[in-house]
């Protein structure tokens, strides 16, 4: 049934209706960066950022003396000195005098709100940097230098699918990314190799497993998992042998943690936040850079590279599908 003749409805005072918005902003992304808040913080004092690293020689069970023979030396060679570069990580924002001073919703200051999302959207950038395969890049007049990721730092414990491989890094920095090989499932077989490779390699093995949101589906499907569950108080994490959250190895556990920046990645990660620094040059920072006519620029950046002290304590499987 129509409204009356010469109804006032809410239709005929649309041009005189207050708007109804709600005074907040509701970021929707995820905003964590697991493997750099786990990782350790070191200063850089150059772009071009270098540590020592050393290895144990190999056992010897016939390292035998002869009694009151002569002492004799054995040859000794120097640390690895390895390297990475430094990367820029930066966003500008510029914001009009009216932008500013308008009444807005959710924000009082648009330069106070755009540089707090900035640092947000940098830290997203970082982690995305230490788990890509980048090699590293000096950097010139005309080019940005960039830093490696774990992709081109871990070689020893690097299982590749056919024909695949990661150069060794034993000198300066990683600067040639890896070879991809035949692209194949992630297995519990394939975690498994790179467990026992990584505790043979270093006595220890990762404190984390950091996965695709797909390949942790398919480790949670892996074979003998769902039967080897038990219950826990309440307000305890579910504790799985064998899976889930907790995977129990042969030599110990491990976190199991998907990751969304690795949405669609071809690597999983294991790694030992012990011996992964993030080395900064210049921390978080921000710089105004005055007006520009009836506008102000401020610059929001961060200076600094992914360090791996033992890169043998670490492993990842590539040139996985599915991810």
């Amino acid at each position: 049934m129509a409204a009356p003749t010469n109804t006032y409805t809410r239709y005929t005072a649309a041009s005189n209706v207050r708007e109804d918005l709600t005074d907040k902003i509701t970021q929707t992304n995820p905003e964590k960066t697991p493997i750099i808040s786990a990782a350790g913080k070191a200063t850089a004092e150059n772009t071009y950022h270098e540590w020592s690293r050393d290895n144990l020689r190999t056992p010897n069970k016939d390292n035998a003396a002869i009694d009151g023979d002569d002492a004799t030396a054995s040859a000794k060679t120097p640390p690895a000195r390895v390297a990475n570069y430094c990367q820029i990580f930066q966003d500008t924002i510029s914001v009009s005098g009216r932008a500013e001073r308008v009444k807005k919703a959710g924000m009082k200051s648009a330069m106070a709100y755009y540089k707090a999302k900035a640092y947000k959207e940098i830290q997203r950038d970082m982690e995305a940097m230490v788990v890509s395969a980048n090699p590293a890049v000096a950097g010139s007049g005309g080019a940005a230098s960039k830093s490696g990721g774990l992709g081109v730092l871990i070689y020893t414990n690097a299982l590749h699918g056919a024909g695949g491989s990661t150069v060794a890094h034993t000198s300066g920095a990683p600067t040639t990314a890896p070879t991809a090989g035949t692209g194949r499932a992630f297995t519990e077989a394939l975690l498994k190799s790179a467990v026992s490779a990584t505790y043979i390699a270093s006595g220890n093995i990762p404190s984390a497993v950091y996965l695709s949101p797909n390949h942790k589906t398919v480790f949670s499907g892996f074979t003998g998992i769902a039967v080897n569950r038990f219950q826990v108080k309440d307000g305890s994490q579910g504790h799985v042998i064998g899976g889930a959250d907790v995977y129990m190895s042969d030599f110990g556990e491990l976190e199991i943690v998907p990751h969304y920046i690795l949405a669609g990645s071809t690597n999983v990660f294991g790694l030992d936040s012990e011996y992964i620094d993030i080395a900064y040059l210049r921390g978080f920072q921000s710089t105004p850079l005055g007006k520009s006519g009836d506008s102000t620029r401020e610059q929001v950046l961060v200076d600094a590279t992914v360090r791996v002290t033992s890169e043998q304590a670490q492993f990842k499987i590539s040139d996985l599908t599915g991810g």
